[in-house]
């Protein structure tokens, strides 16, 4: 083939080349995919798992109060701690507002279950003298928290599209038993009448604050961890009044319980 054949096939070539790139420049370019930031706004229910640290202080005062000052002579001090730790399982609902746009607001529920219970023997405050000769057969007793709820208004900021860290306070409630009992010991017992075995129970309200930081995955799942707060005050609650008073005896004392709480859990929620 002659240099000039050479030339002309190599031009024909190019040709062929450059029209199939401008053709290829004409073709359509398909946009990349937008990624949309997940919403937060919307009804969620879950579940948690986790612990409650009960913060009790039981303070005992008007022991006998039928003797009068002197007679019987506390030496222990008038109260101390009653805490406990328990293991708690709950669930939780709730609603969402997204706004401006990295904000997060809203209202939840949730209702939990522990066994708190903490007993002591003698009771904190009941140890002392009567007329001079130690105290024996000392009431004992325990403090016991059950089930807990809430109701709380959130508000969170959003550090990545899909993670919220939270503050949270408002209303609770704590279920609280105080139990008290004694026998008659022959001597010197703090129960000179009758045995006791008394236990009261009552529903304390309270509030609470706490927060958390919480992550959505694929849209719909939410991970969280969560910690709050609560504090129920200080119930006040005779005991031994039925049957604790007689002729030469007086076998009633006062219990003053204030009780605050701990929560810490781990949630998985669904959000509709």
């Amino acid at each position: 083939m002659t240099k000039s054949g050479v030339a002309a096939m190599a031009a024909a070539f190019a040709s062929i080349a450059l029209a199939g790139a401008a053709k290829a420049a004409d073709l359509p370019v398909k946009a990349p995919p937008v990624v949309t930031a997940p919403s937060w706004t919307g009804v969620y229910a879950g579940v948690s798992v986790g612990a409650r640290w009960a913060d009790n202080d039981w303070r005992t005062s008007d022991i006998s109060p039928n003797f009068g000052a002197g007679v019987f002579v506390p030496t222990a001090g008038t109260g101390g701690a009653m805490d406990s730790v328990a293991a708690r399982i709950g669930g939780y609902l709730g609603v969402n507002w997204q706004f401006a746009p990295s904000w997060v607001a809203g209202v939840e529920g949730d209702f939990g279950w522990a066994d708190n219970t903490k007993r002591a023997s003698a009771l904190p405050g009941t140890a002392g003298l009567f007329f001079g000769i130690p105290l024996v057969g000392l009431p004992s007793g325990s403090v016991k928290e059950t089930w807990d709820g809430s109701v709380r208004a959130r508000l969170g900021y959003l550090v990545a599209p899909s993670t919220l860290v939270y503050g949270s306070g408002g209303v609770a409630w704590q279920r609280l038993e105080l139990n008290a009992s004694c026998t008659i010991v022959p001597g010197n017992p703090f129960c000179f009448g009758n045995p006791h075995d008394e236990t009261y129970a009552s529903t304390r309200v309270g509030w609470t604050v706490g927060g958390g930081i919480e992550h959505m995955i694929g849209g719909h799942w939410l991970v969280r961890a969560d910690y709050r707060y609560a504090d129920f005050g200080t119930w006040t609650q005779p005991f031994f009044v039925a049957g604790g008073v007689g002729v030469g005896f007086d076998d009633r004392f006062t219990a003053h319980v204030t009780t605050r709480t701990h929560t810490a859990t781990i949630g998985l929620a669904y959000k509709f």
